[in-house]
């Protein structure tokens, strides 16, 4: 099949990593799975898997991690480096609630026909599930402000929940992706794109033509620099990729609509990344990325040294977890 450059420009993603968490450093989690809809006016016959970690007291804010394309929650708990915190450890720590989830068609969520995506089905889910963490449905209670956190993909549906429907959101962490993308480096990825079915791990799980997954060797090629990765993390991520599911259309919203992101915004990329052209320095971002938003998006931006598209598979990933918590802390607050 062809995989288009503007679909190629929203897959690429985290991976998953199957590293234990220290018991002593673990948040208090827990299982959540909560019914949503593909369309808005659909029925709530899907299910989203996720894990919902919770500090000590109570948090304010939840922040709600959506990974990119072909990976999940797991994502969130990775560790880059072995011996330092995860991105969802560094939070709860902090005093923030995470909610880290699988989207449809990806981990322990429901799998549906490809054939019933929407080109909104995604964003549909997410706005689902923030009503739901404000409401305290999915346990926690009730919670008064939520922080959409994605990577590439999961950044591209975080900005457009955020610009479409600005006052269901109290801040945007973006990472991954930018408003220059490198078009020639997603045609060349699109040759390690193919059918799940053909993968021998997921033969025989009855999934459609419309499930796609990476080919081998297609992480440590697009994803990671390698003078900061540690190839036991590579060959995790490897182990447990999953498959996924790409709506019609363009999966990729451009940049213009950034404008309507009326809460402040962090935007963090790696210098190695090959996915991204343009900036590579904090300074170069914030003035490649500025002119896209308003000024109501209080905008910060982060370029990690040393770090290529996979940032929390890189031994650098601490690094970029305490900005983010720092700037959770002066731009959001809410941290029990």
């Amino acid at each position: 099949m062809r995989i288009t450059t503007a679909v190629l420009l929203a897959l690429v993603s985290v991976p998953v990593t199957s590293i234990p968490v220290a018991a002593n450093a673990a948040p208090a989690c827990r299982t959540v799975s909560a019914k949503v809809a593909m369309t808005s006016s659909g029925s709530a016959d899907q299910r989203i898997a996720g894990t919902l970690c919770l500090p000590r007291g109570h948090a304010a804010t939840v922040q709600l991690l959506i990974p990119g394309g072909f990976y999940g929650q797991a994502y969130w708990r990775m560790r880059g480096d072995r011996q330092r915190p995860s991105y969802v450890e560094t939070m709860t720590a902090a005093g923030y609630a995470t909610l880290a989830i699988d989207r449809l068609g990806t981990g322990a969520s429901s799998y549906p026909p490809s054939t019933q995506f929407r080109q909104d089905t995604h964003q549909i889910v997410i706005r689902r599930l923030i009503r739901q963490l404000r409401e305290g449905r999915l346990g926690g209670g009730r919670f008064a402000k939520v922080v959409l956190v994605g990577h590439s993909l999961g950044s591209t549906l975080a900005r457009t929940v955020a610009a479409a429907h600005p006052a269901e959101v109290d801040g945007v962490i973006l990472t991954g992706e930018s408003s220059v993308p490198n078009e020639a480096a997603f045609e060349q990825m699109g040759a390690g794109i193919y059918r799940a079915a053909d993968d021998p791990r997921f033969a025989g799980r009855g999934l459609d033509d419309g499930y796609l997954t990476t080919r081998p060797g297609l992480r440590a090629t697009w994803f990671y620099h390698g003078p900061n990765s540690d190839s036991k993390v590579i060959a995790a991520d490897e182990a447990t990729k999953t498959t996924d599911v790409f709506p019609p259309g363009d999966s990729y919203t451009p940049p213009s609509i950034n404008k309507n992101i009326q809460n402040p915004v962090l935007i963090v990329i790696g210098e190695h990344d090959k996915l991204l052209a343009g900036a590579r320095s904090s300074a170069a971002l914030h003035a490649q990325e500025a002119p896209f938003y308003s000024p109501r998006a209080k905008l910060e931006t982060v370029v990690v040294p040393g770090t290529g598209h996979v940032l929390n598979g890189h031994r650098t990933a601490p690094r970029w977890f305490v900005q983010a918590r720092e700037w959770a802390d002066r731009c959001v607050g809410g941290a029990a």
